[in-house]
């Protein structure tokens, strides 16, 4: 579905009732006493007993005939290129394929597997503003896919920060992907980013794509990115001591992914 579809205009409310069993996704709580969805204007108002919510005035119902209702999985690591297609396989449909999986949001760690992409500053800026700009007007399936996550060059200098957070950029790709591979140039450029609201990530372990490297503790802990990306290899995991001194000393996020090396995993 695409944002630039035709949109109904006025008001809009929906009801989604007759739910068999709605999951809130919450560890403590995982299962909630309801079976009624109400959203105003896109947002949910409120959740529980069809007798206990406000459903009057509904524009839409739907009717989930006793089915389980469950929020939708969000992926945090992924390489969108244009569109639902993905050179890196060869493969159309991919995202769409990702929503049958449960996945419903999806956040860019750079538009990496594009072929020819750019390397020169004003050639990156551009590829991720158009990804920016391409997925905000686009949603595969009805997967909302937040990309536009440039691949630092040494190249860069602060105003290429700020200009890319005014046009709407918020992530960077993984830091190591690209030529900026060394602790202090990293830290230097993950500082702008974060002056100008832009999340960063970093690639940890061996290399993953032509043109990567090896990213051990000492990059990873110096760069200080907001997310230390797949902590136990994506294709290489760093060996066990270096994990251990990366979790040990690292106060940002940490991420583990299901396709890493599971016993560094644990």
């Amino acid at each position: 579905m695409a944002h630039d579809a035709p949109q109904a205009t006025g008001p809009s409310k929906l009801v989604i009732r007759n739910i068999g069993l709605m999951l809130s996704g919450a560890l403590e709580k995982p299962i909630l006493d309801a079976d009624t969805i109400v959203a105003e204007n896109g947002k949910i108002t409120g959740i529980g007993r069809a007798k206990d919510v406000n459903t009057e005035g509904a524009t839409i119902i739907v009717d989930a005939h006793g089915t389980t209702v469950a929020p939708g999985l969000i992926d945090s690591h992924v390489h969108p290129v244009a569109g639902d297609w993905t050179p890196r396989q060869n493969q159309t449909n991919w995202i769409d394929s990702y929503l049958h999986g449960g996945v419903t949001t999806m956040i860019s760690a750079g538009e990496v597997h594009m072929p020819g992409r750019p390397r020169d500053v004003v050639g990156l800026k551009a590829m991720a503003i158009f990804a920016q700009r391409a997925f905000w007007t686009l949603r595969p399936g009805g997967v909302k896919v937040h990309a536009g996550a440039p691949v630092i060059e040494c190249e860069m200098v602060e105003d290429d920060f700020r200009e890319l957070a005014a046009a709407g950029v918020k992530l960077l790709g993984e830091v190591g992907l690209g030529g900026v591979k060394d602790g202090p140039t990293a830290r230097k450029m993950v500082g702008w980013a974060r002056k100008y609201g832009i999340q960063s990530t970093i690639h940890t372990g061996g290399p993953s794509i032509p043109g990567s490297g090896l990213i051990d503790k000492d990059v990873v802990l110096e760069a200080d990115t907001d997310v230390v990306g797949h902590i136990n290899g994506g294709h290489t995991a760093l060996p066990d001591d270096q994990i251990r001194c990366i979790c040990e000393g690292c106060k940002r996020g940490l991420e583990l992914v299901h396709n890493g090396n599971e016993r560094s995993a644990l």
